[in-house]
């Protein structure tokens, strides 16, 4: 029994093979299939343990978690692939294989070592992903790569610490070096405050990579959250702040991939609730949640590609006419809509009923209503633009067949999903006993819904507007100049003057020494 993602990370090396194309859709395909076939065969229990110098890893390790994780990465995997295949180069393709089998294989990791050496290989695959892609989107693969790596080393240092504590390095709650562990994290679920580098890169990088990065790059850092942060209560309040801020920046962005992108940070923040309440019914709903935001955020990051790739645009105008041109698109994201509204009988009902009802909390769940309220706004401004304002978008070409079956796939998932909420459960025997359909659980998740629409209608005008001044601080940017600048004034000093140098070195001693006294 091997890992899925080993089967990806193979398919990737014999991508870079001279092929055609006709062998790299059957390649592709093959590889796609097999590591969802294998993933759904995964009996949990199982582990793979070597020794290897003075430690004993556990490469490979199977339980429910990890299961129902790997599952959607699978499922969301093989959709992705055939909705980008006939877009991008065979040489972004393997770099994309590289990526998904990085991330199957930390979910399927049974040690730290493990987990770090594939967290480190999502990053630099995903960023030559951005960097190759195109000219236009090399400064943003850097500035990517540099946030990435900042989270690795973080994560890199608790490893040491936790280690030098416990002298072992095994998957479980963390005892030492937490503040590191939240640190890399953070930075990979992109926490408010360390967010910067998701609505830069998944505006900027193509659309397909755009997709790809969505499913995984938050997705691996809450999986993550889940097996070494969970429990910790306070990062519930920190995960509320984090989704409000998201929708607030959601409803003042132009471009629809920055919308996207915030409304990302928002879906985190119910995943953050779940785990930080640490009870199984809180991990689950979280994890549930997990699944179900990637199916339904991955059709809308699909559904604007395919209006991208049809019209060259990327804006909230040009979604005008979604639904007399487009009828597959069309349909797929109304359902998604529906699923990330929460609305009962679509998959994102399930998974936010099962969070509320783990909360004990009162403030939380006031929170938890308020971001599913402020998610309902904010995708009635995607839906408005999508089918109800006027425009005048014009096709330049037909999306492709493999896009809309991408496409496709996934809004089937969502439609089983949120008519039978119980079949995830089954998948993975992982039991929530809650009546979905019951009335109180029923008003409970349509309710935000419901309020969003007079608010909208209200206040269309202030949440459809045209913002010149956005809300976009970044912080990391303004350190890096201070750096520069401060490292640019400093280096006229080193003119070759002894004189001035020996000035340098005795200031600098006189200010230890007082410093040293005092």
């Amino acid at each position: 029994m091997i890992t899925p993602g080993f089967l990806y990370i193979a398919g990737a090396l014999l991508l870079l093979l001279p092929i055609n194309n006709k062998i790299k859709y059957i390649l592709s395909f093959l590889i796609t299939t097999g590591a969802l076939i294998v993933t759904f065969y995964l009996m949990p229990g199982y582990r793979f343990q070597v020794d290897f110098l003075h430690f004993t890893l556990v490469p490979f390790q199977v339980d429910r978690i990890s299961k129902l994780t790997g599952l959607i990465f699978a499922v969301a995997g093989l959709a992705a692939v055939i909705y980008s295949i006939n877009i991008c180069s065979r040489i972004i393709l393997s770099l994309i294989f590289v990526f998904i089998g990085s991330a199957l294989t930390v979910v399927f990791s049974g040690d730290l070592f493990t987990l770090y050496v594939f967290w480190e290989l999502m990053t630099i695959s995903s960023s030559f992903i951005i960097i190759m892609a195109s000219d236009l989107t090399k400064k943003t693969g850097y500035y990517y790569f540099l946030m990435q790596v900042a989270g690795g080393l973080s994560l890199l240092w608790g490893i040491f610490l936790q280690y030098s504590a416990t002298g072992n390095l095994s998957l479980n709650a963390i005892d030492a070096g937490i503040p590191f562990f939240m640190l890399g994290v953070a930075i990979k679920l992109a926490f408010v405050g360390f967010h910067t580098w998701l609505p830069l890169a998944y505006s900027k990088a193509p659309f397909y990579v755009a997709v790809v990065l969505s499913i995984y790059t938050t997705k691996v850092g809450v999986y993550v959250m889940c097996r070494l942060l969970s429990g910790i209560n306070i990062l519930a309040y920190a995960g509320l702040i984090s989704a409000l801020f998201g929708i607030v920046m959601a409803l003042r962005q132009n471009q629809v991939r920055k919308f996207l992108s915030y409304s990302i940070i928002t879906q985190v923040g119910f995943m953050i609730i779940g785990i930080s309440i640490g009870t199984a019914t809180g991990i689950a709903g979280a994890m549930f949640h997990l699944v179900n935001h990637i199916l339904y955020k991955t059709v809308l990051f699909m559904a604007v590609g395919v209006v991208i790739y049809t019209t060259g645009k990327d804006s909230f105008e040009n979604l005008g006419g979604m639904g007399r041109k487009l009828p597959v698109t069309s349909i797929a994201t109304l359902v998604a809509f529906m699923g990330i509204a929460g609305v009962p009988f679509f998959n994102g009902y399930m998974s936010k009923t099962i969070i509320k009802e783990a909360i004990q909390e009162p403030l939380l769940t006031w929170g938890l209503n308020l971001m599913s309220f402020g998610t309902s706004l904010m995708f009635l401004k995607f839906i408005y633009y999508a089918f109800f304002k006027n425009s005048n978008m014009n096709l330049a070409k037909k999306p492709a067949i493999s896009m809309q079956l991408g496409l496709g796939f996934l809004t089937v998932m969502m439609i089983l999903i949120g008519l039978n909420p119980f079949l995830l459960g089954n998948l993975t025997n992982i039991d929530v006993d809650i009546n979905y359909f019951d009335i109180k659980h029923m008003l409970s998740g349509i309710q935000p819904f419901l309020w969003s629409i007079p608010i909208f209608i209200l206040f269309k005008k202030y949440l459809v507007k045209n913002y010149e001044r956005l809300l976009y601080y970044d912080m990391y940017r303004k350190i890096a100049k201070i750096f520069v600048t401060t490292g640019y004034e400093l280096s006229n000093y080193h003119d070759g003057n002894l004189n001035k140098y020996l000035l340098w070195a005795t200031t600098t001693l006189i200010i230890l020494l007082l410093l040293l006294v005092f």
